[in-house]
């Protein structure tokens, strides 16, 4: 518990709430620190908990619910959450969720966030900043996954990345799935933005040499 605190409280959601009375609501509504192995379900529209969730250490990946043509979504680092976007639906969770290698997970009752957003205005007007923000980001998927050509979606992934030095987290492989290309045709694309001066790549690491260039290039 205290692991998991420690790290919620470094979140900008939870962040100016006050330690001692997160705690207490926290501890009173059973929140918890749980293992997962490798590959192993956290979160599904199967499951019948409303929760989110803290990665306190390790990765897991965010999919499409369909088993024929499983999507990677996301992949969820240390420090993100989950669940937030979802957690008041009737609807049932949209993606199903698995730990990649192991993952430890800080899981929060939907009636322990009810409490907070009864109780503290600030932490409910963050909370609505936060669900804008993802939004946003929804928008931007949809946009990359919609892209047209596979130079099109890279350029429209990397822009919404918003940075211009970045190390890619995620494989070949898993970018690919995300922007829905095939490898090669993924491959090309990194070919042609480097060759149009937009980028400058070394292994994962990368380097946007002209950000609002690739931007119109691609809008």
């Amino acid at each position: 518990m205290a692991t998991g605190l420690d790290m919620l409280m470094k979140h900008p959601l939870f962040s100016p709430c006050d330690r001692a009375s997160l705690s207490n609501i926290l501890q009173r509504h059973g929140a918890r620190v749980q293992a997962f192995s490798d590959d192993e379900l956290i979160h599904s529209p199967s499951s019948s908990s409303r929760v989110i969730g803290m990665l306190l250490s390790g990765k897991a990946c965010v999919t499409t619910p369909d088993p024929s043509h499983s999507a990677l979504l996301r992949l969820l680092k240390t420090g993100e959450m989950f669940g937030i976007a979802n957690l008041f639906s009737h609807e049932p969770y949209i993606s199903v969720i698995r730990a990649k290698g192991g993952c430890r997970v800080f899981l929060i009752p939907e009636s322990a966030i009810k409490e907070l957003l009864e109780c503290d205005r600030d932490f409910l007007a963050r909370y609505l900043a936060f669900l804008s923000q993802k939004i946003c980001f929804l928008n931007r998927k949809i946009g990359y996954l919609t892209g047209g050509s596979a130079e099109r979606r890279l350029a429209l992934y990397l822009t919404s990345l918003d940075k211009t030095r970045f190390r890619l987290e995620i494989s070949i492989g898993d970018l690919s799935e995300l922007l829905d290309v095939g490898r090669a045709s993924l491959y090309r694309a990194f070919e042609r933005l480097s060759e149009d001066g937009f980028i400058e790549k070394n292994g994962r690491e990368f380097k946007i040499l002209d950000l609002d260039g690739m931007r119109n290039a691609y809008r």
